[in-house]
């Protein structure tokens, strides 16, 4: 029995389908390069005083006994990539995934140094709002 030769196309096919492994296999591992760098970033000491002081800004008292804001902690399902920059994390309080507060981590360019990690914005559930509001004494102001 004899072999068939093998064809241009099929040459072209397969050589075509190498690319295309090859290329999306580069692309995915630059996806998850990018997931550790910003998984390094949101657990870096330098976030924790973003995530803190951006907590206190919400409630003054957060983080202490007297506080509604006991804990917080970072809620890793919801680390990504800002499209508009930065990285957005969200942070569960006080262990409840219904209570939480929205972040995002900017740093940007000064002089063509790296400046340093600011809170970028955010905001915080209806849940924690709620909570926070209940929490007051009639003479602090919200």
């Amino acid at each position: 029995m004899k072999r068939k030769p093998i064809k241009k196309r099929q040459i072209v096919l397969i050589i075509a389908g190498i690319c295309l492994l090859w290329i999306g296999g580069t692309m995915y591992m630059n996806h998850l390069k990018l997931e550790e760098e910003m998984i390094k970033i949101v657990e870096s000491e330098e976030a924790k005083i973003v995530f803190e002081a951006g907590l206190k800004n919400i409630e003054p008292k957060a983080l202490t006994s007297e506080g509604v804001i006991k804990s917080y902690k970072i809620d890793y399902e919801s680390i990504k990539r800002n499209p508009m920059g930065g990285i957005s994390v969200q942070l569960i309080i006080n262990d409840n995934d219904e209570l939480l507060a929205y972040n995002i981590l900017n740093r940007y360019m000064i002089n063509g140094q790296l400046g340093e990690l600011e809170n970028g914005g955010g905001g915080w559930s209806n849940a924690l709002d709620k909570l926070l509001k209940e929490g007051m004494d009639d003479s602090e102001e919200y």
